[in-house]
């Protein structure tokens, strides 16, 4: 069942592709939101918020990436858009945080996780195939990344997911897939400004594959185990219940994997910007 927000009406800037806007939020209405926030379901809520853990220093990784090669990038135009860019990253960042700060507050052990996934994944796992791959790796990294958060922001306004998250957790769920819909190409833009190899591009979205997936399902899975809610009778009907969104989710996303691999490639193909415009306007 879908939750209207009871904040104020926003007058937001349009979405333009050629040249995304930094739009200030302040999402002031969650104080009350609820342990299991989205219909009710732990199972999908707690994928949300393992979305949660991993935006705020994900958003940090994915400005440091494009910005170490901005000085490259001649087209004035993208260099604008590479602002804009990082503008948005800082917002989305500051908002999840808000959001970290409400479960932490709810209960649940958010300062354990954002330190192990600190850790395991920009002090470990990404120096090592740095090492071997070099420092455009990252930037790879954040090309594959952008083309998962835009996909998954183009499946949410599509089905409408957003609209079962209760108050102005919609509206920051809606506001960040419609502008991770609006700079999908950017990072894209300056890989390709930097580097033309194939091979570098697509080692780059399999790491971004399994950081994007891999940290999701298993963070899910710990907020789960530590749910004082959750034992193995609601855990499972709430995966039952969550079917109807995976069944979704797994096929679009498949397709979009494959949709990456293709030489000829570019963000901009997927489209959904007039869609993400629509949606940004009900905030």
């Amino acid at each position: 069942m879908s939750t209207e927000s009871k904040s104020k009406k926003r007058t937001l800037k349009p979405i333009d592709a050629r040249q995304p806007t930094v739009r200030k939020m302040d999402f002031d209405g969650m104080s009350d939101l609820p342990e299991h926030y989205f219909a009710g379901n732990s199972f999908v809520t707690h994928i949300i918020n393992a979305y949660h853990i991993l935006f705020p220093e994900g958003e940090r990784f994915f400005i440091k990436s494009v910005k170490a090669y901005s000085d490259q990038v001649i087209d004035s135009q993208l260099q604008t858009n590479i602002k804009a860019f990082i503008g948005q990253e800082v917002q989305h960042g500051k908002e999840h945080e808000k959001v970290l700060e409400i479960l932490a507050r709810q209960g649940r052990p958010v300062e354990r996780f954002v330190r192990f996934f600190e850790w395991s994944a920009f002090r470990m796992m990404l120096p090592f195939f740095e090492f071997f791959f070099g420092k455009k790796l990252k930037l790879s990294v954040t090309a594959g990344m952008e083309h998962y958060t835009a996909t998954m922001g183009e499946i949410t306004l599509r089905h409408g997911f957003h609209e079962n998250a209760f108050g102005d957790m919609r509206n920051l769920l809606l506001w960040h897939a419609c502008e991770e819909i609006e700079h999908k190409s950017v990072a894209y833009d300056v890989l390709r400004t930097v580097s033309n190899s194939y091979t570098l591009r697509i080692f780059g979205f399999f790491l971004a594959s399994w950081i994007f997936w891999g940290y999701v399902v298993f963070f899910q899975h710990w907020f789960l185990l530590t749910d004082p809610e959750i034992g193995w009778k609601r855990y499972f009907q709430d995966m039952n219940s969550s079917r109807v969104y995976g069944r979704i989710l797994f096929t679009e996303t498949v397709k979009a994997f494959f949709l990456y691999l293709k030489p000829g490639f570019h963000p901009s193909q997927t489209g959904g910007y007039e869609m993400a415009d629509r949606a940004l306007a009900t905030i």
